[in-house]
């Protein structure tokens, strides 16, 4: 990975950019989110990869794809992450959750007839959006 601190990058408050990361992400990032304790970057992008970084390092720490982790075959449209667990939802119909330390795959839900296109989550319920028109409310107790 490439990180580099722009010169007279500033801070957050004042609104420079601190760091970029490039190299990693094989194709367009098109979409981020940050885990809760705000400790890691998970980006998703058009290549069906998401890829989990380091904020303190710069590291790329896991990169979860269709081949070698049950990843999603679709672009991934939408992320989020809490303490220990991260939601994916992609252009495959399909929503997966993922242990976000081990990258490990934990549940697929498969009920949209079209690309899935939002989440959100707690730790009781998953909410989804997708392009077939669709708000579909999941008991995540049951996962």
């Amino acid at each position: 990975v490439q990180a580099t601190r722009p010169s007279g990058s500033g801070t957050l408050d004042t609104g420079y950019c601190a760091t970029v990361l490039t190299g990693r992400q094989v194709s367009a990032v098109t979409c981020l989110t940050l885990d809760r304790e705000e400790q890691r970057i998970v980006s998703g992008g058009l290549d069906r990869t998401i890829k989990v970084w380091s904020i303190a390092t710069l590291e790329c720490l896991n990169t979860l794809d269709w081949m070698s982790n049950e990843g999603h075959t679709g672009v991934v449209r939408c992320l989020q992450a809490d303490e220990w667990r991260i939601l994916s939802a992609a252009d495959d119909k399909m929503i997966k959750v993922w242990n976000l330390e081990t990258g490990q795959r934990l549940v697929t839900l498969k009920s949209h007839s079209d690309g899935v296109t939002c989440l959100q989550f707690n730790d009781f319920y998953i909410v989804s959006g997708s392009y077939d028109k669709t708000v579909k409310l999941w008991d995540f107790t049951v996962c």
